[in-house]
């Protein structure tokens, strides 16, 4: 599997990967008022590419980890069988079953990673109502990594933001965030008093409009 498979898709996969290599500093003596600037501009430009749903955009805005990730998503997509996928996580079984859903298998298979990763900005897949509420409150900074605090409606989210310096820009790093989807599922699960397949088939049964079209998203896309 990815590279990220192991770390923010699955716990099941036994396969080495070869590791995303961590941020290189490209750059040296900066101010930090200045790094602070800039990675509040990298959020603003991530934040408005949702909003106008520019795809090509938010993508370039993605470290190099969350790409992966989007790898991983591809892989499974194409070839999980359902046997495999219920043992992943509960959001990424949805985040898989969408895929199949929203995207047709000629497209899995021919576009990269980052044009997936585009094609989800597109279609709107992320809450843009709450993305376009918040600002930033304050960066937290350590020489190649961000943290980012924001706030929305007047409230500050606890929740930071990850951002990473790769090649000399600020990038938005996804992969805490995803985390978080992970956790926060988790706990509606336990408030609905549903076992995880319960969880996921309801989910995605709202995506549907027949038991046969469920059926066909646990089938492998490639």
């Amino acid at each position: 599997m990815g590279g990220m498979l192991c770390l923010a898709l699955v716990g099941c996969a036994e396969e080495k990967a070869d590791p995303v290599p961590l941020p290189r500093s490209t750059v040296s003596g900066v101010d930090p008022a200045v790094d602070k600037a800039a990675v509040t501009q990298a959020f603003t430009t991530y934040q408005k590419a949702l909003l106008a749903k520019d795809g090509k955009t938010a993508a370039s805005m993605l470290t190099a980890d969350t790409i992966a990730y989007y790898v991983a998503l591809k892989k499974l997509a194409l070839t999980a069988k359902e046997p495999y996928l219920r043992r992943a996580r509960v959001s990424d079984q949805v985040a898989v079953l969408s895929l199949r859903a929203s995207v047709s298998a000629d497209d899995i298979r021919r576009w990269s990673a980052t044009e997936l990763a585009a094609d989800g900005v597109r279609r709107g897949e992320l809450n843009t109502s709450a993305i376009g509420r918040m600002t930033v409150a304050d960066v937290n900074l350590s020489v190649d990594t961000a943290s980012v605090t924001v706030r929305m409606d007047g409230q500050t989210n606890p929740f930071a933001l990850t951002f990473w310096r790769e090649g000399g820009r600020w990038k938005f790093r996804m992969i805490p965030l995803l985390e978080a989807i992970e956790t926060a599922t988790r706990a509606q699960v336990k408030k609905l008093h549903l076992t995880d397949r319960q969880y996921v088939d309801q989910t995605m049964a709202t995506r549907v409009t027949s038991p046969d079209e469920l059926a066909a998203l646990w089938v492998p896309a490639g």
